[in-house]
């Protein structure tokens, strides 16, 4: 089973036990690498992430998305997706017999992203997450000023 450290709010978490860190596997560990994914630019050396922040509020500092909200919202989508699939093609390449199938993302759905009727610019957004065994699936989202 892989484990990694787990993390909450962007900071490592401590064991109040004692001076070490607490770590994450099996379907906790799935979770946070997708979270991870989803808040975080690309990388250069892994090609992991998303880049999300570069789209959002996008529509405020662009005025050619002022007219055409589609566009950004498939741009958004876009990079959920590659996002994911990247992590879901270096799960494969790295360490995959030290995984258990409830870590192993098997498929996702497209993301969903929906306007607010408030305000045209905040969006919703959601992606279901598949895993091997089929017991471990979750929804993540969240909200966005696009």
């Amino acid at each position: 089973m892989a484990k990694t450290l787990k993390f909450q709010n962007g900071d490592m978490v401590r064991s109040y036990l004692n001076s070490s860190y607490n770590y994450v596997e099996d379907k906790e560990k799935v979770r946070q690498d997708v979270k991870l994914i989803l808040t975080s630019g690309v990388r250069k050396s892994t090609g992991l992430g998303c880049g999300l922040d570069e789209v959002l509020g996008a529509m405020d500092n662009n005025p050619m998305y002022a007219y055409a909200q589609f566009p950004i919202v498939f741009e958004f989508q876009t990079r959920l997706r590659v996002g994911i699939s990247r992590l879901k093609a270096m799960q494969r390449r790295k360490q995959i017999r030290q995984r258990t199938p409830g870590e192993l993302i098997f498929d996702f759905t497209p993301a969903e992203v929906w306007m607010q009727n408030e305000d045209p610019r905040n969006y919703k957004w959601s992606v279901n997450i598949l895993t091997e065994d089929g017991k471990s699936n979750f929804s993540i989202g969240g909200a966005a000023r696009l």
